[in-house]
C-alpha cells in the first residue's frame, strides 16, 4: 500500500504511475475539490507533451512569443508556450490516475505519522480521524510539507513569495512578458494573457511583495484594479535537501522540484515522478537517483538565478542584446527551459561573448 498525501500534479501523477504498474495507491487530498485555490500561473514549455497529450478544455492559450524587458530594453524572441487552466489541468491528471486504479480521498487532512506504517488522517466532512495501513508514504503536499516535518525532513528551505492576481489588460494572446531589473529584484515580473482583455499579472519576492506587486500593476495598467488573487509560495530549490528517509518520500513542491530561474515546478515534478515510482518499485536509493537524473538540471537552474541576482540593470540590457542576434534565437527557439543543459552549451557556443556572464557562475 502507497500512500501519497497531496493531489497536485506530483502526487496525483506519481499515483497514475505506480498504479499503472499494479500497485495499490490511495492519493489523499485537503481541499474538497482538486485544484483549487489556484496558486500557479499555469504557463509550460512544450516539454509536456512528453507526458501528456492536452485535452483542450486545460489550455486557456498557446503562445509563439516572449517580450523580454529590461530597464532601458525590450526585445521579443519566438518561442512555443502554453497557458493551462491549472484546475483543471490538476483535475486532468487526478482523474488519469484514478482511471488507473488509485483510490482518492477528498477533503481529507494528512495529521501525521502513527509509526512507520501508519497514517493518521482526518476526514473533514465527517469529522473523524482514521488510520491507514501503508507501507510507504509521498509528500507531495507543497512547500510547507506536513509530511516533511513529521517525518523529520523538514529544513530551511528558501521561498520566494508569489504574488499574483488577475486583471483587466488587454495584450497580444500569442505573447507572453518577463520583466527584469532591480525593480524586481532576486526573481522577476511577468504578464499572462487568459483572454484578450485579461491577463495574470505578478512578481516573486524574497520580502515586500505587495509594494513591488502594485507598483508593477499600476506601471503596467495604469490602474489598481484586481480581478482575484492567486498567490503562493515559490520554493527556491535545495540540493542538500534530503528527500527520502526510510519508506517516506517528498516529491514537488515539498522537495523543492522548482526550477529557480523561473519559478516552474510542474516539469521538474513530472520528471521526478518517473524517477521516484522507478525507485520504489526497484527498491532504488531515490536521493541518489533523482541526483543523477534531475539534480543537475535543477542545480544549473539555481546557479544561474544566484547569478541573475548579482545583474545591474546595465548588465540586463547587455544580456537583452545579446539574446535579440539572430543565431541567439535560433537557439532559444530549439531548446527550452526545461532542457538548461544543452541551452546554455549552446548558447556559449554560438555567442562566446556569454561568458562574460558565465563567470559569474563560478563566484
Amino acid at each position: 500500500m502507497i500512500t501519497i498525501v497531496g493531489a497536485g500534479p506530483a502526487g496525483s501523477y506519481l499515483a497514475y504511475l505506480l498504479a499503472n504498474k499494479g500497485r495499490e495507491v490511495t492519493l489523499i487530498e485537503d481541499h474538497d475539490t482538486i485544484g483549487k485555490p489556484v496558486q500557479c500561473t499555469g504557463i509550460v514549455t512544450h516539454s509536456i507533451e512528453k507526458f501528456f497529450r492536452l485535452k483542450k478544455k486545460v489550455i486557456v492559450q498557446k503562445l509563439n512569443k516572449v517580450i523580454v524587458v529590461s530597464k532601458n530594453n525590450k526585445i521579443s524572441v519566438n518561442l512555443g508556450e502554453i497557458v493551462m487552466w491549472r484546475d483543471r489541468f490538476d483535475q486532468f491528471v487526478a482523474d488519469m490516475a484514478k482511471d488507473a486504479g488509485a483510490k482518492i480521498l477528498t477533503n481529507h487532512q494528512f495529521m501525521g505519522l502513527d509509526g512507520k506504517q501508519s497514517v493518521k488522517v482526518k476526514d473533514k466532512k465527517a469529522d473523524k480521524i482514521k488510520d491507514i495501513k501503508t507501507d510507504i508514504i509521498v509528500g507531495a503536499d507543497g512547500p510547507y510539507s506536513a509530511v516533511a516535518k513529521a517525518a523529520g525532513l523538514d529544513s530551511n528551505s528558501k521561498h520566494y513569495i508569489g504574488m499574483q492576481a488577475k486583471v483587466k489588460l488587454k495584450m497580444d494572446t500569442g505573447s507572453f512578458e518577463t520583466h527584469f531589473g532591480n525593480d524586481f529584484p532576486n526573481f522577476f515580473g511577468w504578464c499572462v494573457p487568459e483572454s484578450e482583455d485579461t491577463a495574470r499579472l505578478g512578481v516573486g519576492c524574497f520580502q515586500n511583495a505587495q509594494e513591488y506587486f502594485y507598483r508593477f500593476l499600476k506601471n503596467r495598467t495604469g490602474k489598481k484594479d484586481v480581478l482575484c488573487w492567486e498567490s503562493g509560495l515559490i520554493p527556491v530549490y535545495n540540493p542538500k535537501k534530503i528527500i527520502q528517509k526510510d519508506n517516506v518520500y517528498l516529491i514537488g513542491d515539498a522537495a523543492t522540484h522548482v526550477k529557480a530561474t523561473t519559478g516552474g515546478g510542474i516539469i521538474p515534478s513530472l520528471k521526478a515522478a518517473h524517477t521516484l515510482c522507478d525507485c520504489i518499485i526497484n527498491k532504488k536509493n531515490y536521493n541518489k537517483e533523482f541526483k543523477k537524473q534531475s539534480g543537475r538540471e535543477l542545480l544549473l537552474h539555481l546557479r544561474i538565478r544566484n547569478t541573475l541576482s548579482k545583474f545591474s540593470d546595465k548588465d540586463y540590457d547587455r544580456l537583452l542584446n545579446l539574446m535579440d542576434k539572430e543565431k541567439v534565437r535560433k537557439v532559444l527557439k530549439k531548446y527550452d527551459r526545461d532542457t538548461p543543459i544543452p541551452l546554455v552549451t549552446n548558447l556559449l557556443l554560438k555567442e562566446p561573448r556569454f561568458l562574460y556572464f558565465a563567470k559569474m557562475l563560478l563566484t
